[in-house]
């Protein structure tokens, strides 16, 4: 093979490379899928909140050596439903609502990991991940996870009576 094609196929011989294309392929067919619903809503400043907000969870995880995926994913849940309960004030408007709840959540999530004892690490790491880190369960946990959502979206919305 020529030089060109062992650099465009030499990186598809390792297992973490098809992983992480896999990862990123299912994760980008979710995300437009969900992404214009949220769009659609006028929700979009929501999705970057529950994002950033789910760091605090991620470091309350690490402090204490419990699931950072679990951590995180309960931090966002949170932060979204009482977004949804302050918003439901009418003096107050839902972009200003996420904003506060999305900078709060974020600097205490910098607060927590950064006076976790024995943490020296950098924020990078739980901030972007490590997409050619992903094991296979990983793999199998964003199809699962995916397919749910995506099943969700297909199914009729409910009707008033």
């Amino acid at each position: 093979m020529s030089a060109l094609a062992d650099f465009l196929a030499g990186p598809w011989e390792h297992v973490f490379m098809r992983r992480a294309f896999l990862v990123a392929a299912m994760c980008g067919i979710v995300c437009g899928v969900i992404g214009c619903h949220v769009v659609l809503r006028g929700m979009a400043f929501i999705g970057d909140a529950v994002a950033h907000s789910a760091f605090p969870g991620v470091a309350v995880a690490f402090v204490f050596h419990w699931n950072l995926t679990l951590g995180g994913a309960v931090a966002g849940l949170l932060t979204a439903l009482l977004v949804a309960v302050f918003a439901q004030n009418r003096r107050l408007k839902e972009d200003s609502v996420i904003g506060v709840f999305f900078a709060a959540a974020f600097g205490l999530g910098i607060v927590i990991l950064s006076t976790a004892p024995g943490y020296s690490g950098s924020l990078e790491s739980f901030l972007f991940g490590q997409i050619l880190g992903i094991s296979d369960a990983d793999v199998l946990t964003v199809a699962l996870t995916g397919a749910g959502l995506l099943l969700l979206v297909l199914l009729p919305p409910a009707r008033a009576c």
